[in-house]
């Protein structure tokens, strides 16, 4: 059985703190707000690749599913964010990656959550409200251009630490 890794244990502690704080700013808020788990998504599966990032995506729907509000349909968060760690986790590059690569692959990422989310919206028969459903998108999108590469230079950063 293999040990978790300090960045790891990072990760899952920087998931479950986004994870509760965005359903508190959500239930105190308007209705737009960025998604706060996307970040954390991004930033695993450009590091880990598609494969461990669709799993950390479902680990993270998983999360979201069952922390308070929830998701409408349960397990819809789950696999909306398992879609979304693959599409992020094709966009790994070794080595660094310029900033514009980053919020790019953030924003397809993003893309595919808000498609996924306007889907089930469709599919449940909940409201579908376009200018939220487009503000939202574009705040995550922003949010993952800002928060994506500190995030993965500690990565890096306990990556180097570990081998020394």
């Amino acid at each position: 059985m293999r040990t978790p890794t300090r960045s790891g244990l990072l990760r899952l502690l920087l998931l479950v703190a986004t994870v509760v704080l965005s359903g508190t700013v959500t239930a105190r808020t308007a209705r737009l707000s960025p998604d706060l788990v996307m970040p954390v998504v991004v930033a695993a599966a450009l590091w880990s690749g598609p494969t461990r990032g669709a799993l950390f995506g479902l680990g993270a729907g998983w999360v979201v599913d069952l922390v308070p509000p929830g998701a409408s349909t349960l397990g819809s968060s789950a696999l909306l964010y398992a879609a979304c760690g693959l599409v992020a986790g094709a966009g790994r590059r070794e080595g660094s990656s310029p900033w514009a690569w980053l919020a790019v692959v953030g924003a397809a990422a993003s893309a595919v959550g808000s498609l996924g989310r306007a889907l089930v919206a469709l599919g449940s028969g909940a409201p579908l409200l376009p200018v939220e459903l487009a503000g939202t998108l574009l705040l995550t999108c922003v949010l993952c251009a800002v928060a994506v590469p500190p995030l993965l230079r500690v990565e890096h950063a306990l990556a180097r630490r570990r081998t020394t």
